[in-house]
């Protein structure tokens, strides 16, 4: 992988921006010789997220969301709470 410097980055960026969407590789960006960040080409396949904490709440209605809230509790489950 090639390390560029940001000056001369900044003069042929789209020379290099070329060279990565039709590579499909890499260019490293340098400050004093030092990597500080990477130049990637462009990519729409991400992981499909799929429901985890909370997925109960877009599967029910807002009363019923309201009946568990205002319902009363038994002695146990308040103690595990407090305990």
């Amino acid at each position: 992988m090639e390390l560029i410097n940001i000056a001369h980055l900044k003069s042929h960026l789209s020379d290099f921006i070329a060279k990565v969407s039709k590579t499909g590789g890499s260019v490293v960006i340098g400050k004093y010789g030092k990597p500080v960040a990477k130049l990637v080409p462009y990519s729409e396949d991400r992981k499909k997220r799929s429901l985890g904490f909370g997925k109960h709440l877009i599967l029910t209605t807002l009363p019923k969301l309201q009946e568990q809230v205002e319902a009363p509790h038994d002695e146990e489950t308040l103690e595990g709470f407090t305990s």
